[in-house]
């Protein structure tokens, strides 16, 4: 079983239903993105439409830009054998967005595991609890503004040569 992109007349059909969606392709993934007020209808309609059928819901995740946050949502059709990029932005002041677990149950998982290391809140999920780290934990270990702890001459300073990690010093031109 392969896996094609969606097509332009099924992205034109989403987009005629949302028009405020913002189209991009990255390579061979079609995405869009949502606003978070519009991303459970969106979700609804791509899954219950048979010509989108997406049945399964790959990964979720979070992404920190330092000025804005994003959840990507990765779909996949096994019927259709398509596939969708999804991207709700949200701002650091406002990090909710919809749980989308009513509509895949995959999303229970990720979305803890995104909670947890994000601090994004999915609202109406039935169990947001860390997944990774202790429930005292202080922060969210993957956004950009969590403190290292770490000394930064062990940040900065590596005694080892690139022969110790089998790097050549003088690579052939």
């Amino acid at each position: 079983m392969g896996t094609k992109e969606i097509s332009v007349e099924l992205i034109d059909k989403i987009s005629r239903e949302f028009p405020n969606l913002k189209k991009e392709k990255f390579v061979d993934w079609h995405t869009l993105t949502v606003g978070r007020d519009d991303l459970l209808n969106l979700c609804e309609l791509i899954k219950r439409d048979p010509e989108l059928d997406f049945d399964f819901l790959t990964d979720l995740s979070g992404v920190d830009y330092l000025e804005y946050m994003e959840v990507v949502y990765h779909l996949y059709s096994y019927n259709k054998q398509h596939k969708l990029a999804l991207k709700v932005r949200i701002t650091r002041n406002d990090l909710n967005v919809p749980s989308v677990t009513s509509i895949w149950s995959t999303a229970d998982w990720h979305e803890r595991e995104t909670y947890d290391l994000f601090g994004i809140v999915f609202q109406g999920h039935p169990n947001l609890k860390r997944i990774f780290c202790t429930d005292d934990f202080p922060g969210h270990a993957f956004r950009k503004d969590f403190p290292l702890e770490n000394d930064e001459e062990y940040l900065l300073e590596d005694i080892k040569s690139p022969e110790d990690y089998g790097i050549a010093r003088d690579l052939p031109s």
